[in-house]
């Protein structure tokens, strides 16, 4: 028999490749569906479309586990074609029965497991097991029933119909005279690369640019759905990937913790619970614009040059704040810090763990109770950063991207601002009011494709100095059209950088030079009075959004927000913690200190005198403890 006639070989393979694909999507399917019968009173008002949608959207990262549980088998079965033994099909064939048993075991104790905590299963959940005793004492009996049913049916039926109808064999897998086939020198490395190319890009979800992340099965503002739609076995590997590397303990213990908490604590004590008021309405549309990667240091109203004399002509005729800083360094830790005032830590995000960012506050779902409609809108792929789990874990009403617009010119990373601006003028033309908006920019981030020609600028940074330049443009656009609206009169516009850059200035990343960012207040909901005030305290994005909170007279939602300030209390302390990728530091209004982390005896400052640094550092470094704390245990 000639096993390369019309490719029959290749043919083979290709059949039992698909057939293992598609046992593999039904058994996840199946669990899903499981997993809603299950928990089914949590979810009497679901429409059965969304429901029915989430298969759907759980087929990428399903994939993605495909591609896991199918490299080794498929690496053996390679092998097993150089070297045809039977005991190596049967080897596979244990080992696909055993990842089965695993699977249901994670993905049926996860239904057990968000019956009681509406949460999937984790390193949290995991490290309960090391004490048994615990878990037999914590679980009803009518739990463990369900547990040992529900594992020996699922398994049991799956493994009948693996070994039915998928099980590698020598009857679907031919070998005979492959060892002595003229053909094997070129049929071989074909076989080899769609095993690697199968397997290598199902794992990371495709050729895109991001891989593969959880968020990539979001797609609801309901947090159960998005859940279920989240194989629960890949989650629970990047999780204790996660916790293995982050969660395990704090590595910065330069306090006791108790110690620690404390001292962060007292910078966020006040005389007096006290509130200016510049709002002439409590009850606004607030539009929040994120500037992606602005510089403070290319705006002459921030202290900078006048790359972008539009911003500045705004920080005029409203509130600015000359002396703000943001919570970390990249977008998926600045917008969590500006809608939840979550602080950020050196290579870390909490949005990029959804089980501890669903816990965080955001005034979208603050503003909810008050008939606020919200929408995100971003002209790029919130894929990036996990963020569309964190804007939807956060309720937001309406979320578009890239892909929603596939009317509008595209650049390698999104559509930039010359387009989105007027796009958002018309996606808030369709918001009820009160209302509740927030863009995300693109244009200022690599790779400034943007159109029309660069002029030089600067000597360093010229192609981000060009796009501060372009985006600033495309912000009077934005506002040229903003005033037309009806509902422009009752808005009240918040305009922040997500987190500085690298500019023309060349400061190093651990100076607070290099993370100073615009931010201002802008709109006819400000009392005259406050129209063109600069306020020089040093403030930070933490502070945003629970200032607006109280302008609001939303006092016990301001509350939840632990790790901000009032701006507009005089009481308040006027401290900034940044990080950067390796360190950290501070800034009062005396001066700032930074650190490295991978250099500690090396200090960055500029305050005197000695005590006054020692002071600060002290902060720095006691904030940095604690909210590593609150984030490897929340």
């Amino acid at each position: 028999m000639n096993l390369f006639k019309n490719s029959q070989f290749i043919k083979h393979f290709l059949i039992q490749l698909s057939l293992i694909t598609l046992f593999w999507l039904c058994l996840f399917a199946v669990n899903r569906i499981v997993f809603y019968a299950f928990i089914s009173h949590l979810i009497n008002d679901v429409p059965f479309t969304i429901l029915l949608s989430s298969l759907f959207h759980a087929i990428r990262l399903d994939m993605s586990m495909v591609g896991y549980f199918s490299s080794i088998p498929l690496l053996i079965l390679f092998i097993y074609y150089l070297f045809p033994k039977q005991g190596l099909l049967k080897f596979i064939n244990v080992f696909i029965a055993f990842l089965v048993i695993v699977y249901n075991l994670i993905s049926v104790g996860e239904m057990g497991l968000y019956r009681e905590w509406k949460a999937k299963m984790s390193m949290q959940a995991l490290m309960h097991f090391s004490n048994p005793d615990e878990v037999f004492r914590t679980t009803s009996f009518d739990l463990m029933i369900y547990f040992v049913v529900f594992n020996v049916l699922l398994s049991g039926a799956f493994i009948y119909i693996f070994y039915k109808k998928v099980a590698f064999t020598k009857n679907i897998i031919p070998v005979d005279n492959i060892l002595t086939s003229a053909k094997k020198l070129i049929l071989f490395p074909i076989l080899l690369l769609i095993i690697v190319a199968f397997s290598v890009i199902n794992i990371r979800g495709g050729l895109q640019q991001i891989p593969i992340q959880s968020s990539d099965a979001y797609f609801t503002n309901n947090p159960l759905v998005n859940d279920a739609s989240v194989n629960p076995f890949w989650n629970l590997i990047f999780n204790i990937i996660e916790y293995n590397n982050k969660f395990k303990e704090n590595p910065y213990k330069d306090f006791p913790q108790a110690d620690a908490d404390k001292i962060t604590r007292s910078l966020f004590a006040v005389q007096k619970d006290t509130t200016e008021i510049f709002l002439n309405n409590s009850k606004p549309n607030i539009v929040y614009i994120l500037l992606e990667s602005w510089s403070a240091s290319c705006v002459e109203g921030f202290g900078g040059d006048n790359y972008a004399p539009f911003m500045s002509s705004l920080a005029k005729e409203g509130i600015s704040f000359t002396k703000f800083y943001p919570g970390g360094y990249v977008s998926d830790q600045g917008i969590p810090a500006v809608l939840s005032g979550y602080p950020a830590l050196s290579r870390m995000s909490v949005i990029n763990v959804s089980e501890k960012s669903v816990k965080l506050p955001c005034i979208s779902e603050d503003l909810k109770p008050l008939g606020y409609q919200s929408g995100f809108y971003f002209g790029g792929d919130l894929n990036y950063g996990n963020l569309r789990s964190y804007v939807y874990q956060k309720k937001f009403d309406i979320v578009k991207e890239e892909k929603d617009y596939s009317d509008l010119p595209k650049g390698k990373l999104g559509i930039h601002d010359n387009y989105m601006n007027k796009q958002f003028i018309t996606e808030i033309n369709q918001l009820k009011q009160p209302f509740l908006a927030s863009w995300f920019t693109v244009s200022t981030h690599m790779p400034y494709d943007f159109e029309g020609t660069k002029k030089r600028l600067t000597p360093l940074e010229n192609d981000f100095t060009n796009s501060m330049v372009f985006a600033d443009s495309c912000l009077k656009v934005f506002f040229d059209y903003a005033k037309k609206q009806a509902w422009y009169k009752n808005t009240l516009f918040v305009l922040v950088a997500d987190h500085s850059h690298g500019s023309h200035k060349n400061s190093d990343p651990f100076m607070a030079a290099y993370h100073q960012i615009p931010c201002v207040f802008y709109g006819d909901v400000i009392k005259n009075e406050f129209k063109g005030r600069k306020i020089d305290k040093v403030f930070s994005q933490l502070d945003i959004t629970p200032s607006i909170l109280k302008q609001m007279k939303l006092h016990n939602e301001a509350e939840k927000y632990v790790w901000s300030k009032n701006m507009f209390n005089p009481y308040s302390k006027n401290v900034a913690y940044y990080c950067s990728y390796g360190g950290a530091g501070m800034v009062s209004n005396k001066g700032w200190i930074g650190f490295n982390h991978q250099s500690p005896g090396l200090m960055y400052d500029e305050i005197k005198p000695k005590q006054e640094s020692d002071s600060l550092t002290k902060y720095a470094k006691a904030f940095q403890q604690s909210v590593y704390e609150d984030y490897r245990t929340r």
